[in-house]
């Protein structure tokens, strides 16, 4: 599968619910719960084994009342209280266990998932980001993940209790008037065609209301992540207004989806009311003519009080199943996206020696939106670059400099047959060893949020402090380091934002010389650099390109 653009819309969610996407995302979801045998083998044990004192709740009760109508005695009252007493307190031992053990599996799947998710995201290709927006892969990871935990949580509980209660419950009723059991079930089956109405309008909302979260993340990662230029330009008003209209769209389509569970819960209200209404009619007359026991009656009472409660809670479960699965739809919808840069048949290449040789080479970008498509950057480039040598690459904006220097990492799919190095097919190079050989400093000095050492050694955290910093002095950076409060121990902040610009792009040139790469790409690096330190640097470098094939690109 390519990495498609996620669709928007309502129409869009329709359309996704109704392609089998959906299955696909279940049959992935359970993959993950078979992973848990014990856990959910000894939960459904220890539900059922619940569900069987719960249920014993009533009758119980029912004998305890005759006893005590009957006058069989003070001795059999009490040990009929007890035999109630013991019955609660395993139920409510059974209920806690139960609740611990669905609950923790819930979390061990996200656990799981979240790592799988995070590790597929380091897997696909730049092409996905370019095509993806940044907060709605948050809101995968986030919001989405929450809800599937729900749905394996208190969703999968209900959807085994409920079931059960409600069978043992006319099962046991049935054995005591079979008359009052049927008319006490009559409005229950009503539940199907109330749950298929609403599931199917809650799950569209569902996902408008996810698709939301995640545009609205995005509007709040763009406005942050630029907060300079918003405020440089004085667009602080413009952009709340822009995230009035985001938060206001959220707010609408969230007011569809409470709208619709409002309506769902209060039909379902609706079912034990009947069935109330129609044990103490029936069932009061039942008790005037002798034909039901005061404890059955009571019995009786006490099973539709039970099925009040799971017969509400069916609501909301619908609603949690609904949300749950339109969220494991949109994550698996990542999950499905092959990782286009990965091994393939490969030759047995351990180390590159540093040739490059382009062969007609022709490369485009797939095109995200309503422009989708594809657009040409490189046509027919022809270019040999021996080992140990040097290449000045340079040209107008837009002109595919960085899309050359990229392509060599194969940091994007090259087609095959077009480009090599040493010799040998980039398509047959173990990508390990790829990126083990060559060290690229992009035109976006990106810093993380962590020391400036760790961030020179990020290609490599086991180097020595040594190689650091010869890598930090050779970039020109030692003396910045110097006059900083922690030396190489500084925090530089989120992005690098502690640094000026001119600092990172020297770090993010430290980091790669840390690597001691065959090939060494400089794309555009010392832009934002002065140029007495940029003809030190320079001067630095001629040492550091000896021996080595280096890429330099370069605007002009």
């Amino acid at each position: 599968m390519s990495a498609a653009a996620p669709a928007h819309g309502a129409g869009g969610a329709v359309a996704e619910a109704s392609d089998g996407s959906v299955r696909h995302a279940v049959r992935r979801l359970f993959r993950y719960v078979r992973r848990h045998p014990v856990y959910y083998s000894v939960w459904a044990g220890a539900t059922l084994a619940y569900m069987a004192c719960f249920l014993a709740i009533p009758v119980l009760t029912g004998r305890v009342i005759d006893a005590a109508i009957a006058g069989l005695g003070e001795g059999v009252v009490r040990t009929r209280a007890l035999w109630l007493f013991a019955a609660a307190v395993v139920a409510a031992t059974l209920r806690y266990f139960s609740r611990v053990l669905v609950f923790d599996a819930a979390r061990e799947v996200e656990y799981e998932m979240r790592n799988d998710l995070f590790a597929h995201l380091q897997r696909l290709p730049q092409s996905f980001y370019a095509r993806w927006r940044t907060g709605d892969i948050m809101s995968r990871c986030v919001n989405d993940l929450n809800s599937v935990r729900l749905l394996l949580g208190p969703g999968l509980l209900t959807t085994l209790s409920a079931p059960v209660q409600f069978a043992g419950t006319i099962g046991i009723m049935a054995t005591r008037d079979p008359l009052l059991a049927v008319l006490v079930l009559v409005p229950f089956p009503s539940f199907v065609f109330i749950a298929r109405y609403f599931g199917s309008r809650m799950f569209a909302r569902n996902l408008l209301v996810q698709e939301g979260l995640g545009e609205m993340s995005n509007q709040v990662q763009e406005a942050v992540s630029g907060i300079a230029v918003v405020k440089s330009y004085a667009m602080e008003d413009e952009q709340a207004r822009r995230f009035d209209a985001k938060n206001r769209e959220l707010y609408r389509r969230q007011l569809g989806l409470v709208h619709v569970n409002a309506g769902m819960q209060a039909v379902m209200m609706l079912l034990p009311a009947f069935a109330m209404f129609v044990v103490l009619l029936v069932g009061g007359r039942l008790v005037e003519r002798g034909g039901l026991a005061v404890g059955q009656f009571f019995e009786f009472t006490m099973f539709v009080y039970q099925l009040s409660f799971p017969t509400f809670i069916l609501g909301w479960t619908v609603s949690m199943l609904q949300r749950g699965a339109a969220a494991m739809q949109r994550i698996d919808e990542v999950l499905s996206i092959d990782p286009s840069i990965r091994d393939r048949e490969v030759d047995d290449v351990r180390e590159l020696r540093g040739e490059i040789e382009f062969r007609g080479l022709t490369f485009s970008y797939d095109l995200p939106g309503e422009d989708a498509g594809r657009a040409e950057a490189l046509r027919g480039v022809d270019l040999h670059v021996p080992a140990g040598t040097s290449l000045g690459v340079v040209g107008t904006v837009g002109s595919g400099k960085t899309t050359l220097a990229a392509l060599v990492p194969r940091l994007y799919e090259v087609p095959d047959g077009q480009l090599f190095l040493d010799g040998v097919d980039v398509n047959r190079i173990p990508v390990a060893t790829l990126r083990r050989g060559i060290a690229a400093v992009p035109q976006d000095s990106f810093l993380f949020s962590m020391s400036l050492s760790d961030n020179v050694a990020y290609g490599d955290p086991d180097a020595p402090r040594e190689r650091v910093e010869e890598a930090a002095r050779r970039a020109q950076l030692a003396k910045d380091v110097a006059e900083l409060p922690e030396g190489y121990d500084t925090l530089v902040g989120e992005r690098g934002v502690m640094l000026s610009g001119g600092q990172r792009q020297r770090t993010a040139l430290a980091r790669a010389l840390a690597l001691d790469p065959r090939i060494l790409i400089l794309d555009d690096t010392l832009s934002a650099v002065d140029a007495e330190t940029e003809q030190r640097i320079q001067a630095e470098l001629e040492q550091v390109f000896a021996g080595r094939t280096v890429v330099v690109v370069a605007s002009r």
